[in-house]
């Protein structure tokens, strides 16, 4: 289990108290208590809480490749064949995990992506040069994902604790 949070505003997030994010990062700490991280951009804010099964050191997260960052919690049962798709489409992979998976075959298939997963999750990635938020959840619901907005800040968690320091 891991947690991700987050939250993005459209003309660039309104300063936050000192030690907020990390207070968040601390209600997911039971989600995760391997790793946790945290991806900051002039619009953008993502979290990650991890417990680490697969590849601790190359399955950190947030997890960027060019202009996407990505926070995910889940299990995708089919990981192996969408590596093997997109080696053989010309990816390149540094590790073994699903995280790293899952991006790249966001990075091929953008938002038709999540049609070619199976499993439980819940993800986000972040264009930080379009500055858009993609969410998504396993069609069951089995990973929770919790979304609200105010204004224009859009935040998002996979623990309601966390959504309630907005």
């Amino acid at each position: 289990m891991c947690g991700i949070a987050g939250e993005v505003r459209t003309a660039g997030l309104a300063p936050r108290p000192e030690g907020f994010y990390e207070k968040a990062l601390a209600t997911m700490a039971r989600r995760g208590p391997d790793q946790e991280g945290m991806f900051r951009s002039e619009g953008c804010v993502l979290l990650h809480r991890r417990l680490a099964v697969i590849d601790p050191d190359r399955g950190r997260q947030p997890m960027t490749m060019g202009p996407y960052t990505l926070v995910y919690n889940g299990e995708l049962y089919n990981t192996e064949d969408l590596r093997r798709e997109l080696i053989a489409q010309g990816m390149e992979f540094e590790g073994h995990s699903d995280t790293e998976v899952l991006l790249k075959a966001y990075l091929r298939w953008e938002d038709r992506a999540v049609e070619m997963l199976n499993g439980i999750f819940a993800f986000a990635v972040y264009n930080e040069k379009t500055r858009r938020l993609f969410l998504a959840r396993d069609p069951m619901g089995v990973k929770p994902l919790f979304y609200a907005q105010r204004g224009d800040l859009f935040f998002f968690a996979s623990d309601r604790k966390s959504t309630r320091l907005n």
